[in-house]
């Protein structure tokens, strides 16, 4: 049990790095909550985040598809060093505790699609930047063509310059 748990928090500290938020624990409770609910929540409806001497907790207020609200609080151990895991300790789930098994099993599923978020986006991203670069070479090529037709007409004046 301990060593799936410490799988599960490896694999999740690396979202930290990939995500597309600057609050990777508030992505996390997020995903962690549509896997939790069937993936039917409809809106956020608020988040906070409270920074503890020992745990980091973000709690998020959520309607569902149905119209039902909703709240998840996530508990993050925080390090000494400052660092905050990305993998919940503890969830609780509409003021119920969330079972570890059940925990671990929502965390992994919130972990790939976290990832598969990540991947899509660094493909859209990509795609963009190329075709960003693309634009600019074409840019630069016809500066180059231009510079090359104005130093070729330079030194054509020079040269008639000189052999008058």
């Amino acid at each position: 049990m301990h060593k799936l748990a410490f799988t599960l928090s490896l694999a999740i500290l690396g979202i930290s790095a990939c995500t597309n938020t600057d609050n990777p624990q508030l992505a996390m409770c997020q995903a962690v909550t549509q896997q939790l609910t069937g993936s039917t929540v409809a809106s956020w409806d608020s988040d906070s985040k409270s920074d503890g001497s020992r745990t980091v907790d973000v709690k998020v207020d959520f309607t569902s598809a149905n119209g039902q609200t909703g709240n998840m609080k996530c508990a993050f151990k925080k390090h000494g060093d400052g660092t905050v895991d990305t993998a919940p300790t503890t969830v609780v789930f509409n003021n119920q505790p969330v079972n570890r098994k059940i925990l671990i099993e929502a965390g992994t599923l919130a972990s790939k699609e976290l990832l598969t978020g990540t991947y899509k986006n660094t493909v859209a991203k990509s795609a963009e930047l190329a075709g960003d670069a693309a634009v600019k070479a074409n840019e630069l090529a016809l500066q180059a063509r231009d510079a090359a037709i104005k130093g070729a007409q330079t030194l054509q004046q020079l040269q008639e310059l000189h052999s008058r």
